[in-house]
């Protein structure tokens, strides 16, 4: 009697052990996977931080040529309209990732950089339109007899569409200088002064010699 009660004691031990050693290891296996979801969710954010930095950067190194470029020749020749789309294509690129702000656990920050490109697009948008507008608008004027009635309303139009791509652009440069503050919430999080490397950009842009500013409007 005595033995099987030794005995019963000595298994139920070993089961105790074993049952305390299953908890153990599946404590610690959730413990890991609570870990790597974590590490992972920073490395998603810190990724996406850098993403939209980057992208806002792009598209005001953009920005910034083709404004410059108006002080050569034509101020909205060929060469500037082109950097516009380029910048209009930039752009789209957040588009096509905006799902990635979630990533960003910051409710007000995602609402900033969301807020931010929209601001920026509409006007961006806008610009590009109106030049294929007014180029539409000279091509048509080119036609050989063409009823001066039509050549006037042509005129008015295109009149009143450069008033309104100037104004979109006075919209697009002035969201443009808020870039900076917008990117100051990215720079913690991504790891990365945004603001130094548009810096040393810059520097590097202003060694490069630009043609005089009365250039030949034939360059655009």
């Amino acid at each position: 009697m005595a033995k099987n009660v030794f005995d019963f004691v000595g298994n139920l031990d070993t089961l105790i052990a074993v049952v305390i050693g299953a908890m153990l290891a599946t404590l610690g296996a959730l413990l890991a996977e609570l870990i790597q979801e974590r590490l992972g969710r920073r490395r998603r954010e810190r990724d996406a931080a850098r993403f939209f930095g980057e992208i806002l950067y792009s598209i005001d190194r953009i920005l910034d040529v083709a404004v410059n470029s108006q002080r050569i020749g034509d101020p909205w020749g060929s060469v500037t309209q082109r950097m516009f789309k380029t910048a209009l294509r930039e752009a789209e690129v957040y588009q096509r990732n905006r799902e990635r702000l979630f990533h960003l656990s910051d409710t007000a920050l995602r609402a900033r950089i969301h807020a931010h490109f929209v601001t920026e697009m509409f006007p961006l948008e806008a610009i590009v339109e109106y030049c294929e507008e007014l180029c539409a608008i000279a091509a048509e004027l080119e036609t050989d007899g063409l009823p001066p009635a039509r050549v006037e309303k042509l005129g008015c139009r295109a009149t009143v569409v450069r008033g309104i791509r100037e104004s979109s652009l006075a919209v697009l440069l002035s969201e443009r200088a808020r870039t900076q503050v917008v990117c100051a919430g990215l720079e913690p999080i991504a790891g990365v002064c945004f603001a130094s490397i548009a810096e040393a950009d810059a520097t590097v842009a202003g060694a490069i010699p630009m043609p005089p500013v009365g250039a030949s409007a034939s360059q655009q």
